[in-house]
């Protein structure tokens, strides 16, 4: 099994195996496309538990249904009105991190098939085909840019009219936007690579890889690298392009293909906090973990549970509230970061890479 591939089979668990091809032009026809989802399958989930600042609103895909056919599933979170949106996608859609920029989240399916999601209305408004395998979204707000990432490619589209702007012919499961560049990460790959958003050429590397997640500090100039198999968070100077430092944390790592679920251990989504003074990590010990985004060392452990594997994580912005899915149990959490205590628990919430909007 290809690691990039390995949320596929997690929870919400599915069978369906990654289909690869080559990418087409996007015809202008598909692009202008709207994606309606009959009223009936528009549904909202029971009363929002989950506390947290009011003005979040936390969203994230998650994948279809273990067995047979199913619609990938999109989730909105409006933590102070206490509501939960689902919308559910085409069949067969799995959909793993989306990228929101303003009132807007940007989809992108295995399928093939991206959506455009209104915050607002809870509705898909547009769909334009995308390469297939693609899975995850990122944006670049100040190049007016819209990322989506797969196995064997990485597409630019303007926003936002969507319009094929490049692609590079390769591919990873991370992805994260520093200043004029991109860096490209996989769990499977050996560099982190770095792209030029003007151009879409690869510019350099640097020598860190099997990369699960990585996330961008943009008050230090950092940029963190984090590899589940041995626990190492690399943390680079986005400036100089040089390796900061390296520091290892048994618990962030030890993650397992073969036995997913039975993992002690392993690096899963990270977060960095509004003030750029703690990053965070979501790991299957069952803690966030937390680090001293100044010093660039680790902090602490926030327990969740000795038995929790955690996944998606976001901290909102006013840096009060983190989210963090519990993979092995199918909820999701709210943490008060202040304390470092769960305050709040809603079950069917999940999703492998959280954002919060507001």
């Amino acid at each position: 099994m290809n690691k990039t591939n390995r949320w596929r089979w997690m929870a919400p668990v599915t069978a369906v195996g990654m289909v690869l091809a080559s990418f087409g032009t996007v015809a202008a026809a598909s692009q202008s496309m709207v994606h309606r989802v009959p009223a009936s399958q528009m549904k909202s989930m029971p009363k929002g538990l989950l506390r947290g600042n009011p003005g979040d609103v936390l969203v994230g895909a998650a994948t279809s249904a273990a067995m047979g056919s199913g619609n990938g599933t999109f989730y909105i979170d409006r933590i102070g009105k206490k509501m939960t949106w689902q919308v559910p996608l085409t069949m067969g859609a799995n959909a793993f991190q989306s990228a929101v920029l303003g009132n807007l989240a940007y989809v992108p399916t295995l399928a093939g098939k991206t959506y455009v999601v209104n915050l607002s209305s809870h509705k898909v408004t547009r769909m334009f085909m995308s390469p297939m395998g693609d899975r995850t979204a990122v944006v670049a707000p100040a190049r007016h840019l819209l990322l989506l990432l797969g196995a064997n490619n990485v597409t630019a589209y303007a926003l936002p009219s969507l319009k094929k702007v490049w692609q590079v012919d390769q591919g990873g499961n991370a992805l994260t936007v520093a200043g004029p560049n991109a860096y490209l990460s996989g769990n499977a790959a050996a560099t982190t690579r770095i792209i030029n958003l003007t151009t879409g050429r690869v510019a350099g590397s640097i020598a860190v890889g099997h990369i699960e997640d990585s996330v961008y500090d943009p008050q230090h100039h950092t940029l963190w690298l984090a590899d589940w198999t041995n626990g190492d968070m690399t943390i680079v100077n986005t400036l100089s392009k040089h390796i900061v430092k390296t520091v290892q944390r048994a618990e962030g790592g030890g993650f397992s293909m073969n036995n997913m679920m039975g993992s002690m251990g392993g690096f899963m989504q990270l977060a960095v906090a509004p003030s750029g003074r703690q990053v965070y990590a979501a790991s299957f010990s069952g803690n966030v973990m937390v680090y001293n985004a100044v010093s660039n060392r680790f902090a602490k452990d926030i327990p969740v549970g000795s038995m929790a594997r955690l996944s998606g994580l976001a901290v909102d912005p006013s840096g009060q509230y983190a989210y963090v899915t519990v993979e092995n149990q199918k909820r999701t959490v709210s943490i008060a970061l202040k304390t470092g205590r769960v305050v709040s628990s809603q079950a069917g919430l999940v999703s492998n890479r959280w954002t919060v909007a507001q």
